[in-house]
């Protein structure tokens, strides 16, 4: 393991992380719990992230499930770095309200993660599911 840190202190360290991402800045999302394998990214909804029918461009679901997936994955990682190798989404329904996203790692290799990730409103209804493969790159992160 590259950080060997106890797990609360990884955790913090990957909050920071996240919180420094300027692109998770952009689509303002909140990561709001992490366990051994697991993330959960709260989106609230904005006038900036409606499409032209007036409800929360997919792109903008995709970007909140891909986070979830690699921090997800992340929590495994032992500090190393990910990018999304492979990513694939199947939109289910829309999404005007709060959107919470779930991700869980289904399978770690030595190079590779495999996690599903899902995105349901606030009122519980399904609005998409994902599969990513994440790749374990030589660098650790910035503490």
């Amino acid at each position: 393991m590259a950080l060997d840190l106890p797990e609360d202190e990884y955790f913090a360290a990957l909050q920071r992380q996240f919180e420094r991402t300027p692109a998770l800045n952009f689509i303002k999302q909140r990561l709001e719990a992490l366990s051994p394998g697991r993330a959960r990214v709260v989106l609230e909804p904005s006038d900036s992230y409606l499409n032209g029918g007036g409800v929360i461009h997919g792109g903008i679901v995709a970007t909140v499930l891909d986070s979830v997936g690699w921090f997800a994955c992340a929590t495994q990682s032992g500090g190393y770095w990910l990018f999304t190798a492979e990513f694939k989404i199947n939109f289910l329904d829309v999404a005007t309200e709060t959107v919470i996203a779930t991700g869980e790692v289904l399978r770690k290799g030595s190079d590779l993660f495999h996690a599903r990730m899902d995105a349901r409103t606030a009122g519980d209804r399904h609005v998409a599911t994902a599969l990513g493969t994440f790749m374990v790159i030589p660098r650790t992160f910035r503490l």
